[in-house]
C-alpha cells in the first residue's frame, strides 16, 4: 500500500541530496501511482518541511541526542512528523500512528514513538520558541541583513514559512472583457495581475485552453512595466527588444501584449520547448534563438535588452525552499552575469537601455553587480524609474530596486527581485 507520508520522507532525502524539488518527486516512481491528493498533500508536507527546515533541524536537536547515522531515510520521516504536528496540524494520533508503523520497517519504531510523543507534550512551548529567523541559512542571512536591515530581515523569515499565492497576468485587451477577480476567485493586486491561492493543476482554471492569461509572479512583470514607462512616448512598434533568458516566456509576453518588437534568445533547448508551447497557447508569435548570449551577433542593435540573469534564486525561498537546505556557490553565475552586462554593452543603440533582472537577494548579485558595471563603463548611467512602485518594493541609495517577500505581505507577499535600469548615453 502507498503511504503519501513515506514517500513525502523519500523526496525530501532526495532533495537534501541534491535534487531540486521536480527531479525529486520526478523520480519517485511510487509518487506517480498516487491520487491527485495525495500527490497534492506530499507537496504540501514536502515544500514544508523545506521552509520549515531551521526550526525542525532545531527541534530534532532537543529531543535527538545521537546523531542518526544507521538509516538516514528515519531522520526524513522524523522531519516530515515533526512539520504535520506542529506547522500544517495534523491530527496527533493519526501522524504518530503512521511514523510509527513506517518506521517498523527500519527496526525503529521505539525511537519515533518516543521522539513524536515527547514533541506532542511540549508543542505549545515549541512554536513559542523556536524562531521562524533559523529557517534562513546564514549565507543569505548575513546579505539580507547587510542590504535591508535587522527588521525586514525578521519580515521576510515571517513570510517565507507561508503558503505562495499564484499571480495571473492577463492580456490587456482580455482583462477589459470580464471581472478577472470573481472568475479567478482572487484579487486584483497591481496593473492586469491578479492573484489567487495556489492551484496543483492551472490548467484546469478558467480559460485556460482560450490562452489570454499566463501565470508569471508579480515581481517578474515589473522590468517590462519599466520599459513600457521608459518608452511611453515612442511608437511601440519601431522598439526593437531583445529578451535574454527568456524561457519560460512570461516578460516576452507583456512586451508583445504591449506592442513591442520582441526577439527572444534562449540557451537551453528544453527550455524553447517549453517557451514556443506557450508562445502557440498564447497566441504569439516572436523569433526565438537557441544559443548563448554571449555568442550572440553583435552586429545587431537593440534600442532596449532586458536581461533574466541566472542567479541563486534566493529571492525565491518561498516558492522554491530547496535554496534554505542547499548552498549555491555563485562565484562563475557572478562571471557569467558580469559578462552578460559587457555583452548588452556591445549591442544596446545610443539612447537605449539595459534592463537588468536576478531573482536574487544577494548584493553582489544585484547592487554590487551594476555598480561595478557602471564603474567599469563611462558610456552608462542609472536612473531611478521606480516612483510608481513604491508600495511593492524599495528603491536603494543606488538608483536600483529591489522587492522582498516582505513587500505586499498583507496581501500574500512577493518574490525577492533585483532590478537596475541602466541608460546608454545618445551623444556618443
Amino acid at each position: 500500500m502507498l503511504d503519501s507520508r513515506e514517500i513525502s520522507a523519500k523526496v525530501l532525502f532526495n532533495v537534501f541530496s541534491g535534487k531540486s524539488i521536480d527531479d525529486a518527486i520526478s523520480s519517485n516512481k511510487q509518487y506517480s501511482m498516487l491520487t491527485q491528493r495525495d500527490k497534492s498533500l506530499v507537496s504540501l508536507i514536502v515544500l514544508n518541511s523545506l521552509r520549515r527546515n531551521g526550526q525542525i533541524e532545531s527541534i530534532m536537536s532537543c529531543f535527538v541526542k545521537r546523531p542518526i547515522k544507521d538509516n538516514k531515510f528515519i531522520k526524513y520521516l522524523l522531519k516530515v512528523s515533526i512539520v504535520q504536528l506542529l506547522y500544517l496540524d495534523f491530527p496527533e494520533y493519526s501522524t504518530v500512528h503512521t511514523a510509527v508503523e513506517i518506521s517498523k520497517k527500519y527496526k525503529s519504531e521505539k525511537f519515533m514513538n518516543a521522539v513524536l510523543r515527547n514533541i506532542c507534550r511540549q508543542k505549545k512551548d515549541l512554536l513559542k520558541k523556536i524562531p521562524q529567523t533559523l529557517n534562513i541559512p546564514s549565507w543569505i542571512k548575513k546579505n539580507i541583513k547587510g542590504l535591508l536591515g535587522e527588521k525586514e530581515f525578521l519580515n521576510i523569515a515571517t513570510q517565507i514559512s507561508k503558503e505562495p499565492f499564484l499571480d495571473i497576468n492577463i492580456k490587456k485587451e482580455s482583462f477589459k472583457e470580464r471581472k478577472w477577480e470573481t472568475v479567478f476567485k482572487g484579487k486584483n493586486i497591481f496593473d492586469n495581475v491578479v492573484r489567487v491561492k495556489n492551484q496543483s493543476n492551472i490548467t484546469k482554471l478558467p480559460f485556460y485552453k482560450d490562452g489570454v492569461w499566463w501565470v508569471q509572479g508579480l515581481s517578474a512583470t515589473l522590468p517590462v512595466f519599466l520599459i513600457n514607462k521608459i518608452f511611453a512616448n515612442k511608437n511601440k512598434d519601431n522598439i526593437n527588444i531583445l529578451d535574454v533568458g527568456s524561457a519560460p516566456g512570461g516578460k516576452a509576453f507583456q512586451l508583445l501584449d504591449s506592442g513591442f518588437k520582441v526577439k527572444c534568445i534562449e540557451i537551453s533547448k528544453r527550455r524553447i520547448e517549453i517557451l514556443k508551447s506557450n508562445f502557440e497557447r498564447l497566441k504569439f508569435k516572436s523569433e526565438v534563438i537557441n544559443c548563448d548570449f554571449l555568442n550572440f551577433d553583435e552586429k545587431e542593435k537593440f534600442d532596449c535588452i532586458l536581461i533574466d540573469a541566472p542567479c541563486s534564486g534566493s529571492g525565491l525561498m518561498q516558492k522554491k525552499p530547496e535554496i534554505l537546505v542547499t548552498e549555491k556557490k555563485i562565484d562563475l553565475l557572478l562571471k557569467k552575469q558580469s559578462n552578460m552586462l559587457k555583452k548588452a554593452s556591445k549591442i544596446v543603440k545610443a539612447g537605449g537601455c539595459i534592463i537588468y533582472a536576478v531573482c536574487s537577494l544577494l548584493r553582489n548579485e544585484g547592487e554590487g553587480q551594476i555598480l561595478k558595471f557602471i564603474s567599469n563603463e563611462n558610456d552608462f548611467y542609472l536612473k531611478s524609474m521606480f516612483s510608481d512602485l513604491n508600495t511593492l518594493g524599495s528603491t536603494l541609495k543606488s538608483n536600483t530596486f529591489i522587492t522582498t517577500p516582505a513587500h505586499l505581505s498583507d496581501n500574500g507577499g512577493m518574490d525577492g527581485f533585483f532590478i537596475a535600469c541602466i541608460f546608454k548615453n545618445d551623444k556618443l
